[in-house]
């Protein structure tokens, strides 16, 4: 065999291989309902028909949620970590609102979230949900890539690749889907069409509105017990965002600072918040060492730096100061959607923000649904 014919070979047999790779890929993600995981598709879908979003094969959401961002210009956007995930558009009226939960853990990251929407916009009102760990020296903070960028169609199809034949040889879970799928089109609860295996096959995932929707919680609530026992468990052994400290970072409390400035000089009227611990856990960090007068002092100069700033300026890091019971935590530092609907009340106190607070409505449902989770109808 000449050369000529043994590379056209090799180059065949290499083509081959990768077309079979590719063919075997998509199969799967087909049956695991992540065929638009990454794609336009699937920012289409929520924006249309207000899909449910949840992969199970990766994290990143950033092509999703700034996706959503560019292209409806909400008015008022809650910036934070998963702990702003349960702000919900129907709070609010006369206007349009994105929750950008999920896209980082830190300062940095916040800064990073807010740089890239203001290359297209500016919001009006910015939510900005401060968390406790974001100053804590002792928990490195790095910043993530994402790894679906709009126009690396190919570098995205393989980055998806890499992780469905990841989770495929990890995951128990994901195997047994292959075998047999258990998948929905519409999910349980509200009835939309679903992308992602997790929202496919527990109703687990985004809403169109950047809140997420906690599925098997929603349908079948565990004990408080069994939704705190992780977080009491970190607290104990001091790790997983509650590492013990006695004081707060100051070079990363001047990075808040400066970032807070920096979203109101841009135009955007910001709201600080604290957001809520259940009242059993917040009795843990009072009567732990080295977590007690952290979170103390956390409170205190967060508070101190909107006076100085003239910024509003709301501490719910206990949830019983809203008079919401511990039963209405997702965990042990998660709030719920209808805690969250007792913040939004409270913000009528900031005249900016108050004349676009769905005070009827809220109220309203608070009284007609008895979950302790749900409050808004389940098709919002």
């Amino acid at each position: 065999m000449t050369s000529k014919k043994y590379c056209v070979s090799l180059l065949c047999l290499s083509l081959i291989i990768i077309l079979a790779y590719a063919i075997v890929a998509e199969w799967m993600l087909h049956r695991l309902n992540e065929t638009h995981t990454g794609e336009s598709v699937a920012v289409d879908l929520q924006i249309n028909e207000n899909a449910l979003y949840g992969s199970a094969l990766t994290n990143d959401i950033g092509f999703l949620k700034h996706g959503i961002i560019s292209r409806t210009k909400p008015d008022i956007i809650a910036l934070g970590t998963s702990r702003t995930m349960q702000f919900r558009a129907p709070f609010f009226k006369n206007t349009t609102f994105y929750a950008t939960g999920g896209l980082g853990d830190s300062v940095d990251a916040m800064e990073d979230t807010f740089d890239r929407i203001s290359k297209d916009y500016v919001p009006k009102i910015i939510i900005f949900a401060v968390d406790w760990d974001w100053v804590n020296p002792n928990i490195r903070h790095v910043r993530n890539p994402p790894i679906f960028e709009e126009k690396n169609t190919i570098s995205n199809r393989l980055n998806l690749y890499k992780g469905l034949y990841y989770e495929r040889w990890k995951n128990e879970k994901v195997r047994a889907q292959l075998m047999r799928p258990e998948l929905k089109e519409r999910d349980m609860i509200g009835n939309r069409p679903t992308v992602g295996l997790l929202a496919g096959g527990k109703s687990n995932g985004f809403r169109s509105d950047g809140s997420y929707q906690y599925g098997e919680d929603i349908l079948h609530p565990p004990s408080t017990a069994e939704r705190f026992k992780d977080t009491h468990q970190r607290i104990q052994d001091g790790n997983r965002r509650f590492e013990r400290t006695e004081h707060i970072d100051e070079t990363e409390f001047l990075k808040l600072a400066t970032l807070i400035t920096k979203m109101r000089e841009r135009g955007s009227h910001v709201i600080v918040l604290l957001s809520p611990f259940p009242n059993e856990i917040y009795q843990a960090f009072m009567e732990s060492k080295g977590h007690r007068d952290f979170t103390l002092q956390f409170e205190h100069c967060v508070r101190d730096l909107c006076v100085a700033q003239n910024v509003p300026f709301y501490d719910f890091t206990n949830m019983a100061w809203l008079n919401a019971p511990d039963e209405e935590a997702l965990d042990g530092f998660h709030a719920s959607e209808r805690t969250y609907g007792r913040i939004v009340l409270q913000f009528e106190s900031d005249p900016v923000i108050a004349p676009y607070i769905n005070k009827d409505f809220i109220e309203a449902c608070m009284v007609n649904s008895n979950h302790p989770f749900q409050i808004i109808p389940a098709d919002m």
